[in-house]
């Protein structure tokens, strides 16, 4: 029996540099599994060409105005996932952009299989962050007492919100912090209700604006030991 292929994701692709997006597009569309449906200059120009795409990747030229374009693509694109790929590798810059709506960052130094294993990872719904990003967050603590502050969590729900936006279910959470499941559950519907915030994207994005996300966290804490409690995890920094 035959595999059924995988869709095709349409793909546009919005920056004022016309040779470097007809470059872009040449190499993008050697990938079988993307089309470039659009490409424009800017967002106003992209949305009179009347595309439906499943990503987006824009540029962003300037660091004042980058925080605008994303918010004003995920007005006027609302279905579609938004890919920054771009020189700008400032952390506030780039924290703002994933929080004004971007799905992924990528700078214009990465290597293609940056860029395509973003423009997948967004297209099924996930954030994708360049490597190097990841580890620029890394260097950065998490400030819980902020992050509880700025969404009206506890400190309690700011590490289970902490531990959800690096991808871990409720049982790991319940493990990782010696509580119930049914205390995570509950924590978990608090954290959706006060943030109005309800996808794993959505979560991380709040995260990185209020600085609470560490990327490399996720390996730290895959096989916690068996002591760990939940005031250790209120407490502690890893």
């Amino acid at each position: 029996m035959s595999e059924e292929p995988h869709p095709v994701i349409r793909l546009a692709l919005v920056d004022d540099q016309t040779m470097f997006r007809e470059g872009l597009r040449a190499l993008i569309e050697q990938e079988p599994d993307v089309e470039v449906v659009g490409q424009a200059t800017s967002v106003q120009a992209l949305e009179d060409m009347d595309v439906e795409p499943d990503v987006i990747v824009t540029g962003l030229a300037f660091p004042d105005a980058a925080r605008d374009q994303v918010i004003e693509l995920r007005t006027r694109f609302r279905d579609a996932a938004i890919l920054a790929l771009t020189a700008l590798d400032d952390l506030p810059t780039i924290q703002q952009v994933l929080a004004a709506g971007a799905d992924g960052y990528v700078l214009k130094s990465a290597a293609t299989t940056d860029l395509f294993a973003g423009i997948r990872a967004v297209a099924q719904g996930g954030l994708y962050l360049q490597p190097s990003i990841g580890i620029a967050f890394a260097s950065r603590p998490p400030e819980l007492a902020s992050a509880s502050a700025a969404g009206g969590l506890t400190p309690k729900e700011t590490v289970v919100l902490r531990l959800l936006a690096l991808g871990h279910t409720n049982a790991e959470i319940a493990a990782l912090t010696g509580s119930s499941l049914r205390t995570i559950e509950t924590h978990r519907a608090h954290i959706h209700q006060k943030l109005d915030r309800h996808t794993r994207a959505q979560l991380v994005r709040f995260a990185l604006e209020v600085g609470l996300l560490r990327l490399d966290e996720e390996d730290t804490t895959a096989h916690p030991p068996a002591s760990t409690t939940e005031a250790e995890s209120d407490s502690v920094s890893r």
